[in-house]
């Protein structure tokens, strides 16, 4: 069945400073029967967060629940464009184009939520067909989308400097703890170390390396107690496989609203694990021989050192680090590694900063005559297309503000 509206607009991922740009398709003969009087287009951006607050009371022998919820939202992009009238062209069918240059300082797309908290930023195009009358509801067409700050020239040297292979400094975050396999005797040693490209920030969607080492020593022992006896099994071993690690992206997130604050901490990111994590690519052990190390005070006995490397890439396409009035994040990578016995895992975290990826594109407006057949909407963007992850129900748009009654 015809439409008498249809809207073309590319879903892809936005950047700050682009011209946003797409057409509406009018078919004018069943606009003027469904009695249109006019088509617009709106666009709409904002900052949701909600924040419930759960309190129990006691009386007379009986528990009640009850809750409260506080809802804040904020504006940060609002602008109108009129397409069509009942007093323009009466017949045939019409190209509308429309273009909206998207302002530079917008925080990027985002969605959080945890138990008794929410936190989104979304964007949309919504194109509204008014059709006055006390029993008629306008047409109304929403598409929304996603989008990203514009990459600093700072953020595309860091991106340039990994897309080359990275040949500069690291950095490394070292962690250090001893382990037993029981509740008595002598303790074994474990040290972590996770290294990385010694950068401010890591640029969204751009891969970068980066190495393990894990070093194990055993309590102390004879000699005669070591790896070569192969009937006995020395505690701790480190890890000979990638999928024994629990490597995770941790999402800080912080929400306020006019007189609540609140925190929640998601895992966004499984790089480790047994490989089902795209972000996560091939990875490389190599173990070193162990190693004997007499001790000082008792000749007839050392420990064994054993130590494992490792190394793969990651790549973060998640929204970059923002902080806005009411909500705001950052990000933390988790790194623990899993032993025998109740409280052996060793775990180290480190702060993380994701910052946009991706330049503004540069593109020409196009003419506002109603024959144009064809928009920059229709042509995709020179190089790789930026890519976003987001959850589904972003794409959903239930906190975005579709109230009908609302210009």
């Amino acid at each position: 069945m015809a439409e008498a509206i249809s809207l073309y607009f590319q879903n892809r991922v936005r950047i700050c400073g682009e011209l946003l740009q797409g057409h509406v398709q009018l078919n004018v003969p069943l606009a003027l029967e469904d009695g249109i009087q006019a088509v617009r287009v709106k666009l709409r951006g904002s900052i949701y967060v909600e924040i419930t607050e759960s309190t129990t009371h006691t009386a007379n022998g009986s528990t009640h629940s009850s809750s409260d919820t506080q809802r804040r939202r904020i504006e940060v992009l609002r602008a109108d464009a009129s397409l069509w009238t009942r007093d323009g062209p009466q017949m045939g069918a019409l190209n509308l184009p429309f273009q909206f240059l998207l302002p530079l300082n917008l925080p990027p797309s985002f969605h959080c939520s945890v138990v008794d908290r929410k936190g989104v930023v979304s964007y949309a195009i919504e194109v509204v067909a008014d059709r006055p009358g006390i029993f008629k509801r306008n047409r109304r067409i929403a598409s929304i989308f996603s989008l990203v700050p514009a990459a600093t020239p700072q953020d595309l040297a860091f991106q340039h400097s990994l897309l080359q292979g990275w040949s500069g400094d690291w950095k490394a975050v070292v962690y250090e703890d001893r382990i037993r396999r029981g509740i008595w005797g002598d303790y074994s040693v474990v040290k972590t170390k996770l290294v990385m490209p010694a950068l401010a920030a890591f640029p969204m969607s751009t891969p970068f390396p980066f190495r393990i080492h894990i070093t194990t020593e055993t309590k102390p022992m004879k000699h005669s107690d070591g790896p070569e006896d192969k009937g006995k099994a020395l505690f701790p071993a480190p890890p000979l496989n990638f999928s024994q690690l629990k490597l995770t992206l941790i999402r800080n997130v912080h929400f306020r609203t006019f007189n609540r604050n609140a925190h929640a901490m998601e895992t966004v990111l499984l790089l480790g694990g047994t490989g089902d994590s795209p972000q996560s690519a091939t990875h490389l052990t190599e173990a070193d021989p162990p190693e004997w190390i007499p001790s000082n005070s008792d000749k007839s006995k050392g420990i064994w050192r054993r130590t494992v490397h490792m190394q793969s890439t990651m790549c973060l396409s998640i929204p970059p680090a923002f902080n806005t009035e009411i909500l705001s994040w950052d990000y933390a990578l988790r790194f623990r590694v899993p032993f025998p016995g109740i409280g052996n895992d060793v775990e180290s975290t480190s702060a993380i900063w994701i910052v946009p990826g991706f330049a503004c594109p540069q593109m020409q407006p196009f003419s506002r005559g109603s024959d144009s057949a064809l928009t920059y909407a229709d042509i995709p963007p020179p190089g790789p297309a930026p890519n976003l992850d987001l959850p589904p129900a972003y794409w959903a748009g239930e906190h975005h503000d579709w109230d009908d009654k609302k210009s």
